[in-house]
């Protein structure tokens, strides 16, 4: 009994929150990190368990408002709060998920907790911060990409995904990414919705917009929708393109450079504070004005670098 608890303990992982001084913390919470966002959300969601777990409802497509706001309330604070609040945060989101499980129309039984696709979920944000780099940022130093790779794991931990399903080395993780795509993605009905280059413009309009007369909003959404579905072709993997014969012109390829030069070049302008989320900044400005509540185990007090 005493080893079977010894080996439990050593298979629980340890939970070390990401402080002010992650370079997570730097990004996840960026308008620039969200610029990647919407083909994640395609990439997670060709996975066939998500795409049945995703289709039940089908919140993406008629609440995405209520969608994006749950999901800023529920995964950011497990980066964006005090260590305490960040595990808790990390557990609850676990615990949200075991209850979605049910039937797909073949009565084949789903569970949103399926180790393979939780984990995916997460393995798409690794990849995601490295190319938001590639393209709207500077290149990254191995040292870097190695602390990325390190908090990417912790963050995993934090969320509850068993090791074993948490590559070890760099080499592991491109491995599991690329067979994922190859291998298991299918084509289903979110993507159907979500590749359609009209279905942002779909989007009802929020109740905070409710006095903008609905042409307006209409407009608004053909345009920006537009521009959200050529950025998430451009940014999706090449072999996933490849794969699903995701079109991908020329003129889109020189209307995306041109577009990531305009971020590169005047995003570094924009005040700090407009940079991230609300939710990120308010934790950011916490960090600065309680330091002591974030200092690592060295007793030293991290500081955020401003990115």
């Amino acid at each position: 009994m005493q080893a079977a608890g010894v080996q439990q303990k050593q298979n629980k992982p340890d939970l070390q929150p990401l402080g002010p001084d992650s370079k997570t913390w730097r990004d996840f919470g960026s308008y620039l990190f969200h610029l990647m966002l919407p083909q994640a959300f395609v990439l997670q969601s060709a996975h066939p368990v998500i795409d049945v777990a995703v289709s039940k409802d089908k919140k993406y497509k008629y609440d995405p408002w209520g969608r994006a706001k749950n999901s800023t309330k529920l995964l950011w604070p497990v980066v964006y709060s005090r260590p305490e609040k960040a595990i808790a945060m990390g557990h609850q989101l676990r615990e949200l998920h075991r209850q979605i499980k049910g039937v797909d129309k073949d009565g084949n039984k789903y569970h949103a907790l399926d180790p393979e696709a939780y984990s995916w979920v997460h393995i798409t944000g690794f990849d995601a911060t490295l190319r938001m780099y590639e393209y709207f940022g500077r290149p990254v130093s191995r040292e870097e990409r190695a602390q990325m790779f390190s908090e990417w794991q912790r963050m995993g931990a934090l969320l509850g995904i068993p090791k074993k399903y948490i590559p070890q080395t760099q080499d592991e993780y491109w491995q599991q990414f690329d067979y994922i795509i190859e291998e298991r993605l299918q084509w289903g009905a979110v993507l159907d919705d979500l590749m359609d280059p009209k279905f942002y413009a779909g989007y009802p309009r929020p109740p905070e917009l409710k006095l903008l007369p609905m042409p307006l909003f209409k407009l608004l959404m053909t345009v920006m929708g537009w521009g959200i579905h050529k950025i998430t072709v451009a940014t999706l993997p090449q072999n996933f393109r490849r794969k699903f014969n995701v079109r991908y012109t020329k003129t889109d390829q020189r209307l995306f450079k041109l577009f990531a030069w305009s971020v590169r070049t005047f995003y570094p302008l924009v005040p700090e504070r407009l940079r991230y989320i609300p939710l990120a900044w308010r934790a950011i400005q916490d960090s600065r004005r309680h330091p002591e509540v974030y200092q690592a185990e060295e007793g030293k007090a991290p500081v955020l670098s401003a990115g």
